[in-house]
């Protein structure tokens, strides 16, 4: 329950910013595909999330617990904290296709 009350703060507090716009990417945060340039970026449910989820916080570091945790929530025990590496490796090599470059930093035991 704690959960979703956050959810719903973040959601009416960021109602006014309906995407967040990072160089040629417009990253929806209400279930749409990201486009770049324009041009829509299908993407499995997953990865979509894991790509709001950094542009939420974008500037911040994120941790792989940070992000299983916003994504598969803390009680879901029946999936592994690594299939989130496996996500962020597809994610990356799709917008690294269609950027030319990869947008997601990341850094040795610091998120």
């Amino acid at each position: 329950e704690i959960l979703a009350r956050i959810t719903a703060i973040r959601r009416r507090a960021s109602e006014d910013v309906a995407y967040t716009e990072i160089g040629a990417m417009r990253i929806f945060m209400d279930g749409r595909d990201p486009e770049i340039d324009g041009q829509p970026l299908p993407l499995p449910r997953r990865e979509r999330r894991i790509l709001e989820y950094l542009a939420s916080n974008r500037g911040r570091r994120a941790t792989k617990t940070q992000v299983f945790n916003a994504i598969y929530g803390i009680f879901d025990e029946e999936v592994e904290e690594n299939v989130v590496e496996s996500h962020i490796s597809k994610l990356r090599k799709k917008l690294r296709e269609k950027l030319g470059t990869d947008p997601i930093d990341s850094k040795r035991f610091l998120g």
